[in-house]
């Protein structure tokens, strides 16, 4: 490796490269796992695919390809004062491999994050590992490997979410522990899904990268005799590998690429690149004309096109493009806390323009299935958020008309009762009730006086009638806040104020608990409204993405319909000349004939 300011050419002689065992820790092969247990066209794999990670389901070429990425690190070189881009020299060219090429070759958008939140809602850890302190990423390979069937579709999805990120890209051995920051942000797919991964992994990367032969200098300075180099790189370095694919076109002879976004997921799989395999790409007159390196990636039509390149672009550095240099902008991608139960699960599977994958073009079959399944899972968060609501309504209600309910202190103070002949009646404050609502009659004489003082009926006995069934709208009110039986308490409300009892303080209660109740319905009727348009919401995009593909490709067709016009043009114009060439010359030899 050549590290100095005058970017010296790496050498064109086979000796001065060297082979090494290298350890690259990241599994990709973990997402083709992920794919078979969530079984291709179920619920949870839809709603995988879905989530920023979603394209990774389709990866072929897994394979790390040790000897390449150490050929590749042997021609880094390191300019003065340039960060966070990793720099190489092969054959004169002059090659780059930062921010921006992770982005098209990942798909994964770049911004500013952080880790500023404290424990928060972790649920998801509590219902699926228990009570455990700290999770290691051997909980999660267990979960994984026995129990993932067992799980319901958005946990069995972030699970797999976690195992991905942990194993496949980051490379992390059994015995780490799993940061409780992910498992925080899983609780919510919406900010799972608008977390900057690009940046997050791409750090790693870098550090793992930079300068790494000379980091492991004293490794190979104690190996003897043909003892190799041996040393292990954690990170997504799978990535560097398929930047090395699509900057050597040379690559194409043992590797397949086939169309798709992001650039990750096109490529096919590979034969296993040898030592003697690799050497080619970096030997000076071992690389075919027409294969030469290319020295920066561009993003095509179609990946511009897509969210995550255009929430990326503030974020890249353009110090070596043509291009002038944006402006950068300061953002937290930060797990925001559901406070309502039907939110936290409706951000769950939430299929945003912001947060849905780039598919090809598919069948209307296969787009009907998915919206199919997308419907199933909304309707069961509905239902589910509909019975947490019920729950929720009814302890309101509850709270808001405890009207006259007694505290132990007035049951020990209520005045002497004068018992009657009846032993289910009783006396209070000269009204005969029955024993179940006396405790209840009481608390409305001290809190309200005598409401039945100026009732237009006389007879005692009557006024008691009327009290009885003011006692029982009251205890009604407390256990039921069915509608139906709402009903028949405002019937009931009607009888006692045409006797002129004084309930104008329970009037106040009841048209509360009506105006709850008519939010609580139309709340209900905008949920229903919520979902169907989230349901049309996804049709809609869906059709826009099949459009923009096929818009794409007519217009390739459109390019290549104008290049050939052109060529049969050129050819028809040399046709056109020769004719008159040769039409000149037999006119010419014509009139020598004559002659």
């Amino acid at each position: 490796m050549v590290n100095n300011t005058e970017e010296t050419v790496s050498g064109t002689n086979k000796e001065l490269y060297f082979d090494a065992e290298v350890t690259i820790k990241c599994q990709i092969a973990v997402a083709q796992d992920i794919r078979v247990r969530l079984r291709p066209g179920s619920a949870r794999s839809e709603l995988f695919r879905a989530t920023c990670f979603g394209p990774w389901l389709d990866v072929q070429s897994t394979s790390n390809d040790q000897s390449l990425v150490h050929l590749m690190l042997q021609t880094q070189y390191i300019p003065d004062g340039l960060q966070n881009t990793l720099y190489f020299r092969v054959g004169g060219q002059k090659l780059r491999f930062g921010p921006q090429e992770f982005c098209l070759i990942t798909g994964l958008r770049l911004g500013s994050y952080h880790w500023g939140w404290g424990r928060g809602n972790m649920t998801f850890k509590d219902r699926v590992f228990g009570v455990q302190a700290r999770l290691k990423v051997l909980d999660l390979k267990n979960i994984f490997d026995r129990s993932l069937d067992q799980l319901s579709d958005l946990d069995a999805v972030r699970i797999c979410l976690l195992m991905l990120l942990e194993v496949g890209f980051m490379g992390h051995e059994s015995g780490y522990l799993v940061d409780s920051a992910l498992l925080q942000l899983v609780e919510d797919l919406d900010s799972w899904n608008t977390f900057p991964w690009g940046s997050y992994l791409w750090k790693v990367v870098y550090e793992q990268l930079h300068n790494a032969l000379e980091k492991n200098s004293t490794q190979l300075a104690s190996v003897a005799g043909t003892k190799k180099l041996n040393y292990s790189l954690d990170g997504f370095i799978w990535a560097f590998k398929i930047w090395i694919f699509e900057v050597f076109p040379y690559a194409r002879t043992f590797a397949r690429k086939n169309v798709g976004i992001p650039r990750a997921v096109s490529w096919g799989k590979n034969q296993c690149i040898t030592w003697k395999l690799a050497l080619p790409i970096v030997m000076d007159g071992r690389v075919p004309p027409g294969f030469e390196p290319v020295p920066v990636l561009t993003p095509t039509h179609a990946e511009r096109a897509t969210y995550w390149w255009k929430a990326s672009c503030r974020f890249i550095d353009f110090a070596n493009d043509s291009s002038p240099p944006l402006k950068k902008a300061r953002i937290s991608s930060q797990p925001q806390s559901s406070v309502k139960v039907h939110e936290q699960m409706g951000n769950d599977i939430a299929i945003t323009a912001d947060t849905m994958p780039s598919y090809d073009s598919t069948t209307s079959h296969q787009t009907m299935e998915r919206m199919a399944n997308i419907e199933k899972q909304m309707l069961e968060i509905k239902d589910l958020w509909k019975t947490r609501r019920s729950h929720c309504v009814k302890k309101d209600v509850s709270t808001a008309t405890n009207l006259v309910v007694l505290s132990d202190d007035e049951e020990d103070h209520v005045e002497e009762k004068k018992v009657s002949s009846k032993s289910d009646m009783i006396c209070v404050q000269g009204y005969t009730v029955k024993q179940s609502v006396a405790p209840i009659l009481e608390s409305i004489f001290k809190k309200h006086g005598d409401i039945a003082a100026e009732c237009v009926f006389k007879p005692t006995h009557m006024r008691s009638s009327f009290l009885e069934t003011v006692c029982d709208v009251v205890s009604q009110i407390q256990t039921n806040d069915d509608i139906e039986e709402m009903e028949a308490i405002e019937q009931q409300l009607l009888a006692t104020e045409a006797a002129n009892i004084n309930v104008s303080w329970l009037r106040t209660h009841l048209e509360t608990i009506r105006k709850m109740k008519e939010e609580g319905r139309k709340c209900n009727s905008l949920m229903e409204v919520k979902t169907n348009t989230g349901l049309v919401k996804v049709a809609a995009q869906m059709d826009l993405r099949a459009r923009c593909v096929e818009l794409v490709a007519a217009q390739e067709r459109v390019e290549e319909a104008k290049r050939r016009v052109r060529v049969l043009h050129l050819v028809e114009k040399n046709l056109n000349d020769n004719i008159f060439d040769c039409q000149a010359k037999i006119e010419s030899w014509a009139g020598q004939q004559v002659l």
